[in-house]
C-alpha cells in the first residue's frame, strides 16, 4: 500500500505527506537521523519493505522510517527515547526485564541477560542507556546485538 497523498497547495509552496510526514517545498518538517541496527555484525536492511512507513499499517508518526533513505523520522508534541523509538519500529520490539534490554527484531528475541548475548545502544558512537535517552534531531542511532551464535557454529 502506498499512502503518499496531497494535503494542500498554498501559493508557490507544496505540501505533502508521506505516511506522517510533512514535507514542504521538497523538505521533510520532522526530527530526523541516520539509524543502523547490526546483528552479529550483519546490518539489517531498513531499506526493505516490511520496515518502511508507506508498506506497513501499524506505523507510528512517532518514531518511523521511510523508503528511498536510511533516516529515521520523529514528530509529535514528545521526543522519544531510543528504547521507545525501537519498540515503535514494525517487526521490531524492546522490553526491559530486571534490568537488562531485550528486543525482537523479525521475530527473533536478543535478549541481554542470556549468556554470550550483548545488545550496546550508540547515539553518535557514544554508549547510551535507551531507556534514558531522548531522541534529538540529527542523532546518528546504532544498536549493536552480538551473540555467541557464531562460536556455536565452529
Amino acid at each position: 500500500m502506498n499512502r503518499r497523498a496531497v494535503i494542500a497547495g498554498a501559493g508557490s509552496a507544496t505540501f505533502l505527506a508521506l505516511a506522517g510526514c510533512v514535507f514542504v517545498d521538497g523538505t521533510v518538517e520532522a526530527d530526523r537521523g541516520d539509524i543502523a541496527v547490526v546483528v552479529d555484525g550483519e546490518p539489517i536492511d531498513l531499506s526493505a519493505d516490511r520496515f518502511q512507513s508507506e508498506n506497513v499499517e501499524n506505523d507510528s508518526i512517532k518514531f518511523h522510517l521511510h523508503e528511498n533513505t536510511d533516516d529515521w523520522f520523529m514528530e509529535g508534541e514528545e521526543p522519544v527515547t531510543f528504547a521507545e523509538g525501537i519498540d515503535l519500529l514494525p517487526h521490531f520490539a524492546y522490553a526491559q526485564r530486571d534490568g537488562d534490554h531485550v528486543v525482537t527484531v523479525d521475530g527473533t528475541t536478543y535478549d541481554g541477560s542470556e549468556s554470550g548475548t550483548e545488545l550496546t545502544f550508540l547515539v553518535d558512537d557514544d554508549p547510551v542507556d535507551p531507556t534514558e535517552y531522548v531522541v534529538d534531531d540529527g542523532d546518528e542511532l546504532r544498536l549493536d546485538i552480538t551473540t555467541d551464535a557464531d562460536a556455536s557454529d565452529e
